[in-house]
């Protein structure tokens, strides 16, 4: 009973965050991010200094920080299919009731061009030929959340949440990605977060270890094992191993050189660990 009350303890976490004012302006390497010009314009998503634009164009525009901007017009009409991908995957396996958060936005303050069609999506694969594949959380226009007809810039970005508890336990990427759109202005996006209720004090992972020897996946526990499931980096399983002890080794030979994802399940609990064949 004890070990059941220790389990269950939990806290409210913020499990990844990005506002995007440690990158310079202009910039198309992002810290946090992979940004992919998946069309080949050119044109990628790219930080943009709003508070520069605000303070000459719209003084109340809620965006007055850096922030990610992907155009389809600047002084010629673009048809973007651009991509924002974490470049690490954001970890879920202790976490539940997950959200992600974000602020969205244009530059228009006239009511106009703000059809910039974007979605959002958590996926276990980071290629951008595989993610277009996989069901968005959301997909919505710029104008279905901000109308911009404040000449002031007021209504030009809104705040969005989105419930994403249906990757609880995962391991995931988030990707924000501008496309199906010609001709109207840009999707812009700041103070990214994604945050839940984070499981802590789960016993069933004390004294939880790992390691390779001799292409074998070595796994310890103080608790019996139920399975492991292991992903390649483009979210592809490659195995799925029935577990019943509390050391087991996993013959990984027949896998290819490179990075997996492997998720470990102890009584309904599950960890993630990322290791090199």
């Amino acid at each position: 009973m004890l070990a059941a009350l220790f389990a269950v303890f939990s806290m409210n976490a913020q499990i990844f965050f990005d506002d995007f004012n440690a990158e310079p302006t202009d910039a198309i390497v992002y810290t946090n991010w992979d940004s992919i010009d998946q069309d080949g314009d050119g044109n990628f998503w790219e930080v943009a200094d709003m508070l520069t634009y605000a303070t000459g164009n719209a003084p109340a525009h809620p965006m007055q920080s850096q922030a990610a901007d992907s155009d389809s017009w600047e002084g010629t009409a673009f048809t973007p299919d651009n991509y924002l991908i974490t470049k690490d995957p954001i970890d879920l396996t202790n976490v539940t009731g997950t959200t992600i958060n974000y602020v969205v936005g244009s530059y228009q303050t006239n009511g106009s061009f703000i059809a910039d069609k974007y979605s959002v999506y958590l996926t276990t694969s980071n290629d951008p030929t595989v993610i277009e594949t996989e069901t968005p959380i959301t997909t919505r226009t710029v104008g279905d959340d901000a109308p911009c007809d404040q000449a002031d810039g007021s209504a030009s970005a809104a705040s969005i949440s989105l419930d994403a508890s249906a990757f609880d336990g995962m391991v995931v990427y988030l990707t924000f990605r501008h496309y199906d759109t010609v001709d109207e202005n840009s999707v812009i996006i700041d103070d990214v977060e994604v945050d839940g209720v984070l499981s802590v004090g789960d016993e069933s992972f004390n004294n939880f270890n790992y390691f390779i020897a001799n292409n074998v996946l070595n796994l310890t526990a103080s608790t019996s094992m139920d399975s492991v499931i292991i992903h390649n980096v483009i979210g592809q399983q490659v195995m799925d191993r029935q577990l019943s002890s509390t050391s087991e080794a996993i013959d990984i030979s027949a896998l290819k050189s490179g990075i997996y994802l492997a998720t470990v399940s102890i009584e309904g609990a599950r960890k993630t660990i990322k290791f090199v064949r």
